[in-house]
């Protein structure tokens, strides 16, 4: 565990929340749930259990930040790419795959895309963001680590026949972010040897099985398309088509939209368009409604800002392939740059809406670089090298030889830090969140197995008593903690 690597924190900003979360939360003053992106939460509990607040501890958040300024229409916008990794079920490629008993998966990744106008302090600006998850597929399945088989063979190790733990993830993520819930699944369906063609039909069993219970408004929308399947489809048409996904799933989803007013300038607010509600259904509208009568024409805690909701996002696209690394980073990177063009007719810089970026232009460019940067940061923590580029290689129109050479290399860094590396690194994890804590009498850490590390805690808590305890100390620290709104955009990293 390297501290001085991948970890951000704020000073003034609740960096574990979404923007969205962060306005509606300075309204209420009660932030529930999202301990789970930070990673002191074990080492600082003592402390708010004694204080009943968290004003004396900062968040760590663990992931990846980047924050860029650039230029369209001669206009300036700030964007800023965040992703949280959750603290639960934290570990490596092979010694964390799949699901647990409460519903927590490997490799859960919250992605942020925040993009607001570049204006002079103490000036109105409009901001926007737009967030989407990945997550390991949300079934009981394993790959045992070999120093002999690269690819070692997917085991379905438990049989859950009613995927009660499947169940349990897609309803915590419709806590975490409303309906519905969109699954993008880029996991192959045709193999000589089957591997992940097993976990593509045990994982559209479940979403089948859990459908039929549902009102058909909230049912689980599953899409999947093999991105591997045609490995000679030029890298822009496959592009294209995830691009048309992500608008599809964008158009069901919405995305944060608002204008934040200095308080001395609150007679702009006569000027700015009526909060509208588009026609993505009742869900949607009856949550902009409740954040509209919270925050329209309110002041933040500091009486700096007055805030004006355009419109929310409700529900939230999920992405996975077989490791959520290097197809999923093409997917998520599909996803931004067609969010992008939506944010930026938001905040008046596209005049028509709906236009889509040109994939070879400067911005896009840009922005695939901030996304494959992230991919590799993700890629490094959980897989153990850089992802596998070879759509964003082909897009910038690398030499084939170079990139073939390059996947190798970083095939063979996977490998060997998975086979050789992995187990120290994952008792590194354990003892730092506190999933083993060391007890006299008690197993030794390299005694037990990864998954063994759970059973050991001194404090297990299921996920509803801990949003109950963090509730409480939430309340008493948004209550007294300086907060400005203009604050969330400059982050203390």
């Amino acid at each position: 565990m390297d501290l001085t690597k991948d970890y951000f924190f704020s000073y003034s900003y609740h960096i574990m929340l979404s923007f969205q979360k962060n306005l509606r939360n300075s309204k209420t003053g009660v932030a529930i749930y999202e301990t789970m992106f930070v990673w002191n939460e074990f080492l600082t509990r003592e402390i708010h259990n004694q204080l009943q607040n968290t004003q004396w501890t900062v968040a760590l958040v663990y992931g990846f930040f980047k924050q860029a300024t650039f230029k369209i229409s001669s206009q300036d916008f700030i964007l800023t790419l965040i992703a949280r990794r959750s603290r639960h079920y934290a570990g490596t490629r092979y010694l964390k795959r799949g699901v647990n008993e409460n519903g927590r998966v490997a490799n859960d990744v919250e992605t942020e895309q925040i993009v607001f106008e570049d204006v002079p302090e103490g000036s109105p600006f409009g901001a926007t963001s737009v967030v989407q998850n990945r997550g390991s597929i949300p079934l009981f399945w394993s790959q045992e680590t070999s120093r002999l088989n690269v690819k070692p063979d997917i085991i379905l190790s438990r049989r859950d026949f009613k995927f009660e733990a499947t169940k349990l993830h897609f309803e915590d993520l419709v806590q975490r972010y409303g309906n519905p819930i969109i699954i993008l699944n880029l996991i192959k369906t045709l193999e000589k040897r089957p591997r992940e063609m097993i976990l593509r039909a045990e994982f559209a069993n479940a979403i089948e099985f859990l459908n039929k219970d549902l009102p058909e408004d909230d049912r689980l929308r599953f899409l999947h398309w093999d991105i591997n399947k045609r490995p000679r489809i030029k890298a822009k048409m496959a592009l294209i088509r995830l691009s048309d996904v992500a608008a599809n799933a964008l158009e069901l989803t919405g995305f944060l939209h608002c204008q934040l007013i200095p308080t001395s300038r609150t007679e702009e607010l006569q000027k700015l368009s009526p909060v509208s509600c588009d026609d993505r259904g009742d869900h949607v509208k009856e949550d902009l409604d409740e954040m509209d009568v919270e925050m329209h024409n309110e002041c933040d805690m500091h009486g700096a800002y007055c805030v004006k909701v355009s419109s929310v996002q409700n529900g939230v696209l999920r992405t996975n392939c077989v490791d959520c690394l290097d197809r999923t980073n093409v997917g998520q990177y599909a996803y931004g740059l067609v969010a992008l063009s939506h944010q930026l007719h938001a905040l008046g810089f596209i005049d028509v809406d709906n236009i889509n970026i040109d994939s070879h232009s400067p911005l896009a460019q840009d922005l695939m670089q901030i996304y494959e940067e992230m991919g590799d940061t993700l890629a490094l923590q959980y897989g153990g090298s850089a992802a596998h580029n070879k759509i964003f290689s082909e897009m910038r129109g690398q030499w084939k030889a170079a990139t073939r050479s390059q996947e190798i290399i970083r095939s063979v860094q996977r490998f060997y830090r998975n086979a050789y590396m992995d187990p120290e690194k994952q008792d590194a994890i354990n003892v730092f969140l506190g999933h083993f804590q060391p007890q006299e009498g008690g197993p030794a850490l390299w005694e037990l197995n990864p998954d063994q590390h759970y059973d050991v805690r001194k404090h297990g808590s299921s996920p509803t008593a801990e949003r109950s305890r963090y509730e409480s100390h939430y309340k008493a620290d948004l209550s007294i903690t300086c907060f400005s709104l203009l604050d969330c955009f400059f982050f203390t990293v």
